[in-house]
């Protein structure tokens, strides 16, 4: 279970960094995403989201409740695996969102494939 709390605080931290980064319209964020858009807005809702079903992930797993902590990330990794490598066709692979999409990827991968 200590990847799975590991892959959860993971989500946790990138993804309110990120949400919070782009609600701000924080300059960094105009560099790799765009300009301020709704689609733009739309990306930090969904970061935000996968942030907070993480954190729940991660409640639960303080409470002992690991049932429900796997079903959570055997539902939210693969979804997350699938859109961040999908990525990598529909940029440059180059491109940091890319190789960061990348490397959360392989450390979700590494959680399910040792949890089977």
């Amino acid at each position: 279970m200590l990847l799975f709390a590991l892959s959860f605080i993971a989500n946790v931290l990138i993804t309110f960094m990120l949400a919070s980064a782009i609600s701000r319209n924080h300059p960094g964020m105009t560099e790799v995403y765009g300009p301020d858009t709704p689609a733009r807005r739309i990306l930090a809702c969904v970061y935000a989201a996968i942030g907070l079903v993480s954190l729940y992930g991660l409640v639960q797993m303080g409470l002992g409740n690991t049932d429900i902590a796997r079903a959570i990330g055997f539902t939210l990794f693969p979804l997350q695996i699938l859109y961040k490598l999908a990525t990598a066709p529909a940029l440059w692979t180059m491109h940091p969102v890319v190789l960061a999409n990348l490397g959360v990827s392989a450390l979700l991968a590494l959680t399910l494939m040792l949890a089977l």
